[in-house]
């Protein structure tokens, strides 16, 4: 006869649910109960049947995260900010790449809805009514990070637009006569989901539009850094805005190898304030993705979700600039 829960809580003189905060590691429980619930367990042999448990609450207590790739240091914040929320509240993660690929991002959905995780958190790559009537075919919460798909689906972001057209407003103030947007991946904006860097772009757009005299360029495509290299920045002061860090760091690399100094050549944003800018001279300029609180939010909403029907919140976080030399 198998050993069971109320065999360890008769023993330890304890109840049932004692048992069960003592496996968990939950508060409102003594140290000194929950280590002698502990031994007694290794005592008699006896594990925690885990998977019962779950299949009994219809939980897993694991989520899914999908994001892009990890390269750019932003996804690998955000997936360790996540994950530091998840383990606090006694979840596990399932972490996949889509690298902007549907059928990659699809499989990993489906994978992970068989996989009975509880909700997904998801940084759209794709988009669309097909892409819509997909997500609902998996009959899961998910939160959309970022990225919009519908209004379906909830939504935490940054207010992306208002903060680009602030900050290019404030640029042209500095005199900058030519503003450069640099946006690699519109030229795949037919292919896959763009929202967060179109929204952006219009922002950008918005801010010249409002100025007179000021000229507005776009660089797109994965030749960016060579067309910024044949822009001639003596004909007029040129700031070029960039929609990631990333981006405006390959560009600042290419500057120095040139012997371009920033700002006085030419001057220099991103977007997202990675770690890694703060080992960077001249120090950037760049906008403030609030990442933990994102994660937080994004988290709290899909857990909620996954309980009881609400109403699909949209959040827009407010980003702050951060100015350093480059401009």
């Amino acid at each position: 006869m198998s050993f069971t829960t109320k065999d360890l809580a008769r023993i330890c003189g304890v109840s049932l649910g004692t048992v069960d905060r003592a496996f968990r590691n939950r508060s409102g429980i003594k140290p000194e109960t929950r280590e002698r619930i502990l031994a007694a367990a290794l005592e008699h042999g006896y594990k925690p049947n885990i998977l019962a448990r779950n299949l009994k609450n219809r939980r897993t207590n694991e989520i899914g995260l999908i994001v892009h790739d990890l390269e750019n240091e932003f996804f690998a914040q955000l997936v360790n900010a996540i994950q530091e929320i998840a383990w606090a509240r006694d979840y596990f993660l399932q972490i996949a790449i889509s690298r902007r690929d549907e059928k990659r991002e699809r499989a990993a959905l489906e994978h992970m809805a068989g996989r009975n995780v509880d909700g997904i958190l998801l940084f759209p790559a794709s988009s669309g009514e097909s892409f819509d009537a997909f997500l609902h075919s998996l009959d899961r919460p998910i939160v959309t990070i970022a990225n919009k798909v519908s209004p379906a689906w909830p939504f935490v972001g940054l207010s992306d637009r208002a903060v680009m057209r602030e900050l290019t407003s404030s640029v042209i103030a500095k005199g900058y006569e030519r503003l450069v947007f640099v946006g690699p991946l519109r030229a795949s904006r037919e292919k896959i989901n763009l929202y967060e860097i179109e929204e952006r772009y219009a922002g950008f757009l918005e801010a010249v539009g409002a100025a007179k005299g000021v000229e507005g360029r776009l660089v797109a495509g994965s030749d960016y850094v060579e067309e910024i290299a044949s822009i001639d920045a003596s004909e007029a002061r040129t700031a070029i805005l960039c929609c990631s860090d990333i981006f405006a760091l390959e560009i600042l690399e290419d500057f120095t190898r040139r012997g371009l100094s920033v700002p006085e050549s030419v001057g220099l944003a991103g977007f997202d304030s990675i770690y890694a800018l703060r080992f960077i001279r001249p120090r950037l300029s760049t906008v403030e993705y609030p990442i933990q609180r994102m994660g937080e939010i994004a988290f709290s909403i899909l857990v909620s979700n996954r309980d009881s029907e609400t109403a699909t919140p949209l959040i827009e976080l407010e980003p702050r600039i951060i100015w350093g030399e480059s401009l």
